[in-house]
């Protein structure tokens, strides 16, 4: 995976808040070239939507796509499309000097943007904390808000820090399967590579597809049969949507022998909190230890 570059074109001084010319690569290895602090900056996806306004960079912000909820503030700005339709001319018409992308973005998106020489950045990164926090710094360095994303991440650190203090001594490490639902009818779970299977192996739990590769793919039923999991976790938009999902999962005679389907034994996780790589991943994590190891105390919020 390619870090983010700086090669300094022309001497930077200790009074400078950004050098004259700066000339950096995304993770793809396409070279931009800055030469002032972005004003106006566009955001083709939800967590990094998120990362800019805890910069504090609120009103800098010029567009987002029509996924970016959090904070309140973002649905206030202009909409641009979605995730994978972005709409270029409206792109074109903002007017930005800085456009971030996220994988999810599709390819063929960002090499129209790279031919037009749009001032873009891509993130391919994505799998634990630290790449959260190398994902914050390389933002902040972008946006000339390299000591508030500092302040962010000693933040989300000791956040961190607290909620493992939390976690039980003597605990028994469960067996769960996590799904996402409402993909279909599929048993939508996640692998080795999903930051998800990271929250879950930093809370003590083992997720029984843990031995795959990959992100999000459909699970065997069969093989969920054999693997059977002691605890559901069932990422969902809403309660009522997570007890529409206990209720299916519930209906399928060859589930009904899982220790967990037998047992009642399922978890709601919040599925706006969940798929956002960005600094809530770290309330995400705190929302699974809870949820898991003090169900009473989730309950009650």
């Amino acid at each position: 995976m390619l870090c983010l570059t700086f090669l300094i074109i022309f001497p930077l001084t200790l009074s400078s808040l950004f050098p004259q010319t700066r000339v950096l690569a995304d993770d793809f290895g396409h070279r931009l070239e800055l030469s002032h602090c972005p004003e106006r900056i566009i955001s083709l996806a939800p967590n990094l939507t998120e990362i800019l306004f805890a910069l504090g960079l609120g009103q800098k912000v010029a567009g987002v796509t029509s996924f970016c909820d959090y904070p309140p503030e973002a649905r206030q700005k202009e909409i641009i499309g979605g995730l994978v339709d972005p709409n270029l001319e409206k792109i074109r018409v903002l007017k930005p000097d800085l456009i971030l992308a996220f994988r999810g973005n599709p390819r063929r998106i960002l090499d129209r943007l790279y031919a037009e020489k749009m001032p873009l950045q891509a993130f391919e990164t994505g799998q634990n904390f630290e790449d959260l926090f190398s994902l914050i710094e390389r933002i902040s360095l972008l946006t000339c808000t390299r000591a508030r994303g500092q302040e962010l991440i000693s933040s989300l650190k000791e956040k961190i820090k607290l909620i493992e203090t939390s976690l039980p001594a003597s605990r028994e490490s469960l067996r769960v399967f996590l799904t996402l639902y409402g993909q279909g009818q599929g048993l939508w779970t996640c692998g080795h590579n999903s930051y998800l299977n990271y929250l879950l192996e930093r809370a003590g739990l083992q997720n029984v597809a843990s031995g795959l590769e990959g992100n999000w793919f459909a699970y065997n039923p069969e093989k969920l049969i054999a693997d059977n999991p002691e605890l559901i976790l069932i990422l969902a938009g809403n309660k009522e949507a997570f007890q529409q999902a206990t209720n299916w999962l519930a209906s399928l005679p060859p589930l009904k022998d899982i220790k967990a389907i037998k047992n009642k034994k399922f978890v709601f996780l919040d599925e706006n909190l969940f798929s956002r790589f960005g600094p809530r991943l770290i309330e995400a994590f705190n929302w699974l230890v809870r949820a898991v190891y003090f169900p009473a105390e989730q309950e009650e919020k």
